[in-house]
């Protein structure tokens, strides 16, 4: 035995030990496939990517050309897609995203039949050099609704890769703009836009789920090299870094744009007064802006010709120096805008310095302003928001799409099947920068309110019931408010310092991988060095609510003695307060670990000589589905 296969074989004793402690400690439900991929060793018990894991990927090549007279976006694209899967490929399976405007596309609400468009139109599509036949008509070609399956003369082998060329166009819709669109007056949003390979992985193989409206980002990690085309006087930014600013946009406002990069004040680089003297862009009938992103999930750009454009620097990380630009782009005037360069300053150092704590990873953080009242959407480095009326709306509105960088971002979480995964952190992030520059907004206590009032009800479904089959009007409870009130209850049954720990740890091992729930559950129990499946349970998998109660209060000579019930399945924290006749309090705080072993009722105890006045249960903070059993009055 050579000594390379002797420590192979260690190895792999040393992850089948590993495999069988924390297997043994954890009592969750694993569905088959899931199994499979840990049999594989692609992933692992302790919550690390296995030592057999992998992913595919893709080098794009594109140049695109919008024209914003007649709202049509046509591109040509080289694709190198890199199967590092240890299968041979014998078909690919590519996204024609628009085909969700075309009459006959599944859709998650229906469409006004004016709104329809013809999808994506294909001039062509070759694989290493051969044309493929892509009409309704093809034998080696067939599209449905927004997947192209496309099958292979040559199967593609382990470790090769092959090439595609296309051209297509389609119409950016106006009339439905669905987390893109145009946006009238010459104002666009751009993604979903170009022909995408999915994501074949170690769990189901080819992604194959329709994009229908709802179901948002699960794609590969790749890199992207982008030239878009558009009329002079209009700008563009996009994800990744422009290579050639100097040469599309005028000496100064190419100067100011150098200059907010290294300014923690914020810096006007395009101004309304710029707009007007149409003084931003290089003096040709057509300008090509090329940009470059490496290891991302996707590209998306935005395009106006009259929107201002702010934007400030800020360090994130002190070791390197490395500052990343926070900027801000929408219609002069519009409410709060003005001030969305130093809110994504403020987003980004808690992000990167509080928590997760993990450094801002790109090279820029852009905000785009579709006009529109609220809502937004996030890419990597560009998000498309709403403009609210309401301060700690639009801090949190900013913050959420701007904490998507993270989660699904860095980390390439299946939206499509665990919206909770990203959707929940992004609502948990938010609440001390919203609370710290609104005081006595509480976000907390709003976030609360939402779950608990919607929690239990028929059709809440448990977050780990994949995302695409929850078509419930109580969706967002599992996408957004059950699990953030979970990580929220996590972090206080752990401590910060653990949680933040456990956290960091999850982030690094899977930086640039593809996680999943169990992944998740698994690094914590490792990190925290506990079973946590007592929490996970209810929070994530069954069906409940939280609902503590008080059965009852007796008291023997100078001791309290409250009886708690836990009603509902969810566990939460406890807190007990007790109100005295002289106007003073008294409080008992225990963790929701209390609930650990399955207990149903305990007795809270406080000792005290003066005379009980009323006893209250729980508070805003502490999520609680039925508040009406939570006070006892002394008679």
């Amino acid at each position: 035995m050579t000594s390379k296969t002797l420590l192979s074989f260690f190895v792999l004793i040393f992850f089948a030990l590993t495999l069988q402690t924390y297997s043994q400690t954890s009592s969750l439900y694993i569905p088959r496939n899931i199994q499979k991929a840990f049999e594989k060793g692609t992933r692992s018990y302790d919550g690390k990517p296995g030592p057999n894991y992998w992913q595919n990927g893709s080098d794009y090549k594109i140049h695109a050309e919008v024209n914003p007279i007649t709202s049509i976006l046509s591109g040509v694209e080289t694709i190198t897609y890199h199967n590092n899967s240890p299968d041979t490929l014998k078909r690919i399976v590519v996204r024609l995203y628009q085909n969700v405007m075309k009459p006959g596309s599944v859709r998650d609400w229906p469409f006004n039949p004016d709104a329809f468009t013809d999808g994506v139109k294909l001039d062509y599509f070759l694989i290493n050099g051969d044309t493929i036949n892509v009409s309704p008509k093809s034998k080696e070609v067939r599209v449905s609704s927004t997947n192209m399956f496309v099958k292979l003369k040559n199967p593609l082998a382990p470790g090769d890769s092959l090439k595609i060329n296309a051209k297509w166009s389609f119409e950016i819709s106006e009339k439905v703009p669905i987390r893109m669109g145009n946006y009238k007056d010459g104002d666009f949003f751009v993604a979903y836009w170009y022909p995408q390979m999915s994501v074949y992985d170690d769990i189901d193989g080819w992604d194959i789920l329709n994009y229908q409206g709802n179901v948002e980002f699960y794609n590969d990690f790749s890199n992207y090299d982008v030239s878009i085309t558009v009329p002079n006087g209009y700008t563009i930014w996009a994800a990744g870094e422009l290579q050639n600013g100097s040469q599309v946009l005028k000496e100064d406002i190419y100067k100011r744009y150098l200059q907010a990069k290294q300014s923690d004040e914020t810096i006007h680089i395009i101004t309304a007064e710029d707009r007007k003297n149409n003084n931003v862009t290089a003096d040709n009938e057509k300008n090509t802006w090329h940009f470059v992103a490496k290891d991302v999930t996707d590209f998306t750009f935005a395009l106006s010709k009259s929107f201002v454009w702010d934007g400030a620097g800020i360090e994130v990380d002190k070791k390197t120096g490395r500052r990343v630009l926070t900027d801000v782009v929408y219609k002069d005037s519009t409410m709060f805008w003005d001030t969305g360069a130093q809110i994504e300053r403020t987003t980004i150092n808690y992000l990167s310095n509080v928590l997760p704590g993990y450094p801002y990873p790109y090279p820029h953080i852009t905000s785009f302003c579709n006009k529109g009242r609220g809502g937004g959407m996030e890419s990597p480095m560009m998000t498309n928001d709403g403009a609210p009326t309401n301060k700690a709306r639009f801090i949190g509105l900013l913050f959420h799409e701007i904490a998507h960088s993270y989660f699904p971002f860095i980390m390439g979480i299946n939206e499509r099947k665990y919206a909770w995964m990203d959707e929940g952190w992004a609502s948990f992030f938010p609440q001390e920068t919203v609370d710290s520059l609104v005081p006595g907004y509480d976000y907390l206590k709003r976030n609360v309110h939402g779950y608990e009032s919607t929690a239990g009800m028929e059709s809440e479904l448990p977050p780990m019931v994949v995302s695409y089959s929850n078509k419930s009007r109580y969706m967002r409870t599992a996408f957004y408010s059950r699990p953030s009130n979970a990580y929220r209850e996590l972090e206080l049954l752990l401590g910060r310092k653990l949680f933040k720990k456990a956290l960091l740890d999850y982030i690094t091992n899977w930086h640039g991988h593809h996680p999943i729930p169990y992944d998740f559950f698994f690094t914590f129990n490792r990190v925290t060095g506990e079973d946590l499946s007592w929490f996970w349970k209810p929070w994530f998998f069954e069906f409940g609510y939280p609902d503590l109660g008080i059965e009852n209060v007796t008291v023997k000579n100078d001791t309290i003695e409250v009886k708690i019930k836990k009603i509902g399945n969810i566990p939460t924290r406890v807190e007990v307060t007790f109100i005295f006749n002289d106007g003073t309090q008294g409080k008992t705080e225990l963790s929701s670990r209390i609930w650990k072993n399955s207990t149903v009722t305990i007795l809270v105890k406080y000792k005290t000589d003066k005379k009980l006045s009323k006893v209250l249960l729980g508070n805003k903070h502490i999520p609680d589905s039925n508040r009406k059993n939570n006070e006892f009055i002394v008679k």
